[in-house]
């Protein structure tokens, strides 16, 4: 599965009906205003997830169908059909995606000091739960069947961002940086209430500019994991 395409990433809601301009048999073109156009070439499996994507940021759960999508595609019903059995597949591969588009995101941060290293996987998970709306839902909220379930799947090793972080935890209480504890509970924790708050910023309880939702997230963050005063 190829990375999602800048121009796709860009593709809102309100603004996915017009995003998709042409979908053949061995691309995807998306506009964003007038003049500027991008054409992502994929192949038809990439391409229905693609669709399903934007369908998902456009309609929701329940607007999702595969004839939706096969129409958006320019495809048959059964064409759809030959890569997913049924809208429960189809979602499943969507979330697999999600989750593997959030590892990417985290993959590409730069070594980093450990206090740092912190502040950079929250800072990514918030840009992308507002960046990429649709598949962060499919990551991070839907249930799609690709979602991990504590505690079997992490104790398992089966999210490598979340064992990754606690095992970054686990350091940091070693140097005597980070509160004591069970790093992968601190782990869920922070998870909880960065994305307790993005639901709320994506709700509008937030008046706050990106910049400054940000450092609040951090600084709710620093407070879980965070020895002594994380203010």
């Amino acid at each position: 599965m190829q990375p999602r395409h800048p121009a796709a990433g860009r593709c809102r809601a309100a603004a996915a009906e017009t995003c998709i301009k042409k979908a053949t048999l061995a691309s995807i073109t998306f506009t964003e205003g007038q003049n500027q156009v991008y054409s992502v070439y994929m192949t038809t499996r990439e391409r229905i997830l693609a669709i399903a994507i934007t369908e998902l940021e456009a309609k929701g759960l329940d607007g999702l169908s595969l004839r939706a999508v096969s129409h958006k595609a320019d495809i048959t019903p059964m064409a759809v059909y030959r890569h997913f059995a049924d809208k429960a597949a189809l979602l499943q591969a969507v979330g697999a995606h999600a989750l593997d588009m959030w590892q990417r995101r985290i993959q590409a941060l730069p070594p980093l000091p450990l206090l740092q290293a912190f502040e950079a996987i929250a800072t990514a998970f918030v840009d992308f739960a507002l960046d990429e709306p649709a598949l962060f839902d499919a990551a991070f909220v839907l249930r799609t069947q690709a979602e991990r379930v504590y505690p079997e799947d992490f104790e398992a090793g089966h999210s490598p961002v979340i064992g990754g972080f606690a095992r970054r935890l686990a350091e940091g209480q070693a140097a005597g940086l980070v509160r004591a504890g069970p790093p992968l509970e601190l782990a869920m924790a922070v998870w909880g209430v960065l994305q307790g708050l993005v639901a709320l910023h994506r709700s509008g309880r937030f008046n706050l500019s990106r910049p400054a939702f940000t450092a609040l997230c951090l600084r709710s963050a620093a407070r879980i994991y965070l020895e002594g005063d994380a203010s």
